[in-house]
């Protein structure tokens, strides 16, 4: 069975490299920080007047663990969304408090008591395109300040590559294809909307997932949890129950 990952190869595509599957990986989105942080510089030149911060990405967490310059001047809480983003903040000794069982922002907040946050002043740092649950979930309970501090691009492919892949999805050589955002649905939409007949989708999670929907593609597998391994291994078992 032959997978195309949306995504670098990374340890997700070599455990379904282990399981016997044929990976192609494929990269169509590029996150890059934004040229000019000042917004953020700005914000943390004043992060004591916060009570907390909110990330929902590793790469806000990573660019926000870049800026920060060992600052120890926050003393508020820090709330993270994922294990990737949870790990770049605790390996820069900084104490998170998340719920291992939220998959979306939406279940984040849902996993803390209402009073957690009400009369509070939080900071969203984000992405120019992440979804903006966190602010809009809180409003009227709390004021919540934005900072975006990522942009997401499409990435510069060969033609020959665009061709070849085509191809493969032509001839029903691909079997399924991994989402890991909704940028990367609408730039594979976009590139190869023509598959939509030949071949299967498995996301990430349910806004991922969601996104393929919308898009017209047939989602047949989404992880019950929003994490690289958990996607894996449930992808594996998923395929064995169709064979």
């Amino acid at each position: 069975m032959a997978i195309l990952v949306i995504r670098n190869d990374d340890r997700f595509s070599s455990r379904l490299r282990e399981a016997g599957f044929d990976v192609v990986n494929l990269e169509l989105i590029e996150t890059r920080p934004l040229e000019d942080l000042k917004p953020l510089q700005e914000k943390l030149a004043r992060l004591s007047e916060y009570d907390g911060i909110f990330f929902t990405s590793p790469v806000a967490a990573e660019i926000f663990v870049n800026e920060r310059n060992g600052s120890n001047g926050f003393h508020g809480d820090v709330y993270a969304l994922g294990q990737r983003a949870c790990n770049v903040l605790t390996d820069a000794r900084v104490n998170v408090k998340t719920s291992e069982a939220a998959n979306t922002a939406e279940e984040l907040l849902a996993s803390f008591e209402e009073q957690e946050f009400a009369g509070k002043r939080f900071l969203f740092v984000r992405g120019e395109k992440s979804m903006r649950t966190i602010p809009e979930r809180l409003v009227g309970a709390t004021a919540v300040d934005e900072v975006v501090v990522y942009k997401t691009e499409a990435a510069n492919l060969e033609p020959s590559t665009i061709r070849d892949l085509n191809a493969r999805l032509a001839r029903g050589e691909i079997n399924y294809v991994c989402f890991f955002s909704p940028s990367a649905v609408e730039k594979f939409k976009e590139l190869f909307g023509d598959a939509k007949e030949s071949v299967k989708i498995a996301a990430i999670g349910i806004t991922t997932a969601d996104a393929a929907k919308r898009a017209g593609f047939d989602v047949d597998f989404i992880s019950p949890r929003s994490n690289a391994e958990d996607f894996a291994a449930g992808l594996i078992e998923h395929t064995k129950t169709i064979e």
